[in-house]
């Protein structure tokens, strides 16, 4: 209650391990609600993290590679959109000003450096209202926000990875098309055998790609996959990504 009271409300009680796309994290919106919180979140079983909430303008995100020679390359900044601690959007490049998209692809960098990582390191960020950036989160890996390098970027974050950790040389990350957008696929529903319905209308559109994951059984908000769109714009690109996903539903 004293840490409630220092930070303010909203503020979000999380687990501090085993918590991914909004899982383990309890949204606090009055004193009262701390008990309910606390044994959702088990009770005092696990540690627990109290943070207040950030106000800011949008969120960002740089995959950045390192090779074991030191050298650093990261990918476009990527805009995304969440819902309930979801990721459900992405648009490259990100509709930000230059200076800011440099200053998150620098500050990735020398996260990367300042870790002496190997491999790709996921730096997600907070744009501030007063153009500030406010890292929110680290991820050692490829990342789901990345996703749109298989179809978008010359090399993925997948191949850039493997090389980045083999001591090759680090792929080139400009953009095959202007923009690119990036939609996650996620399930509906009562937990039942996955089948997905309208793949052939939603690949009429040429520069639609979806990458499925072989997940056998699909379940309300799981993710089973992805949906990249390539655009003149981001917003045309988003557009085009969004289309194609109404067109896709699991049936029943």
């Amino acid at each position: 209650r004293s840490g409630v009271a220092a930070l303010g409300l909203p503020c979000r009680l999380k687990a501090a391990f085993g918590g991914y796309d909004g899982r383990s994290q309890v949204r606090l919106t009055s004193p009262d609600s701390l008990p309910a919180a606390f044994e959702t979140l088990g009770g005092g079983a696990r540690p627990l993290l109290l943070e207040g909430e950030i106000d800011f303008a949008a969120e960002l995100s740089v995959v950045c590679a390192r090779g074991l020679d030191g050298a650093t390359r990261p990918f476009p900044v990527a805009r995304n959109r969440h819902d309930e601690g979801i990721l459900v959007e992405s648009i490259v490049p990100a509709d930000i000003p230059a200076p800011v998209a440099e200053a998150a692809q620098g500050l990735a960098a020398r996260l990367a450096e300042a870790l002496g990582l190997v491999g790709l390191l996921t730096v997600e960020l907070f744009l501030l209202p007063d153009g500030g950036l406010l890292v929110n989160e680290l991820a050692p890996r490829v990342h789901n926000s990345g996703h749109w390098t298989l179809d978008g970027c010359a090399t993925s974050q997948f191949e850039q990875h493997v090389r980045a950790i083999s001591g090759l040389p680090l792929g080139p990350v400009e953009m095959t098309a202007p923009a690119a957008a990036m939609v996650n696929l996620l399930g509906t529903g009562a937990a039942r055998p996955a089948r997905l319905e309208g793949l052939a209308a939603a690949l009429a559109d040429p520069d639609v790609r979806i990458t499925l994951y072989d997940k056998r059984r699909v379940f309300e908000r799981r993710k089973m996959g992805h949906l990249t769109a390539l655009g003149a714009r981001p917003a045309e690109a988003l557009e085009r990504a969004r289309a194609a996903a109404r067109l896709l539903s699991w049936s029943d």
